[in-house]
């Protein structure tokens, strides 16, 4: 019983010191997403933020892409600006009230289940929290901890 007691003890000993996999998934991820049509199997954030600016607008194959970002307001859409554009909500108004005014450019539309709308729209790419996501329906090109 004694030797039982010890090897337990031993077992959640080393358990305790076994580093915790950074690349555990968790709920609240952020998951960039496209079409699986898109042939896109991953970015970084550096081209995500790209696409969402509008400065790259077409994907390798020549396509166009069709940027979703959740509606103004939503947690997702705060998590995406600050993890994704590294900007605050005054400093993305701020860019796209400039870009309208230099060159006639337009935000991301804005869609509540942006899975769905990327599932239907071939160009598409946008994000949501994976415990949000539906398996199987989207190539996600990154995951956003």
């Amino acid at each position: 019983m004694k030797i039982l007691k010890s090897i337990i003890v031993l077992m959640f000993t080393v358990m305790a010191l076994l580093p915790v996999p950074l690349n555990a998934e968790s709920p609240d991820d952020l998951v960039i997403f496209v079409n699986k049509k898109s042939g896109v199997k991953t970015m970084s954030t550096e081209e995500l933020k790209q696409i969402f600016l509008k400065k790259k607008t077409r994907w390798p194959g020549g396509d166009k892409i069709d940027c979703i970002n959740t509606p103004e307001g939503t947690a997702e859409r705060e998590e995406f600006r600050k993890r994704v554009l590294g900007m605050s909500k005054t400093e993305e108004i701020t860019y796209w009230q400039n870009q309208k005014i230099r060159v006639q450019l337009s935000p991301p539309i804005e869609i509540s289940n942006t899975p769905k709308a990327v599932f239907k729209l071939s160009g598409a790419i946008s994000y949501a929290f994976r415990k949000d996501l539906p398996a199987g329906v989207v190539n996600i090109v990154l995951t956003v901890p």
